[in-house]
């Protein structure tokens, strides 16, 4: 069962400008969704780190959750980029990515691009 659900919400961190986007989706879509978000940056999040981050997402168990950081490359500039992932009972992921306001639409469309494209 396959639940989606997504939000775009600016995060109030001021020095940080971040911005929050945030999905639920089943975790066997998780390495997909990453590869999507990983191409996004030219550099600091690319096929391996989305591998490492999908690894532990399928490390987790129910009510679980982790975080990743990473200092990445968006268009000439160094930013932060977040992950933060909670399993649930059902199988389902929640993922939140914490990105630069700059980056968050174009991670936002990466997101739903492949889920999108999934019908889910």
């Amino acid at each position: 069962m396959c639940a989606f659900m997504a939000v775009l919400a600016a995060q109030s961190a001021p020095a940080a400008d971040s911005v929050s986007i945030t999905t639920s989706f089943d975790a066997k879509y998780a390495n997909a969704v990453l590869h999507q978000v990983s191409r996004v940056y030219s550099g600091g999040f690319g096929a391996a780190e989305a591998n490492q981050v999908n690894q532990g997402i399928n490390a987790l168990k129910a009510d679980q959750s982790r975080s990743w950081r990473f200092t990445v490359q968006y268009k000439g500039r160094t930013e932060a980029l977040e992950i933060r992932a909670a399993m649930d009972d059902l199988g389902s992921v929640d993922l939140d990515f914490s990105a630069s306001a700059a980056a968050a639409p174009e991670v936002r469309a990466a997101v739903d691009r492949y889920l999108n494209s999934r019908g889910r």
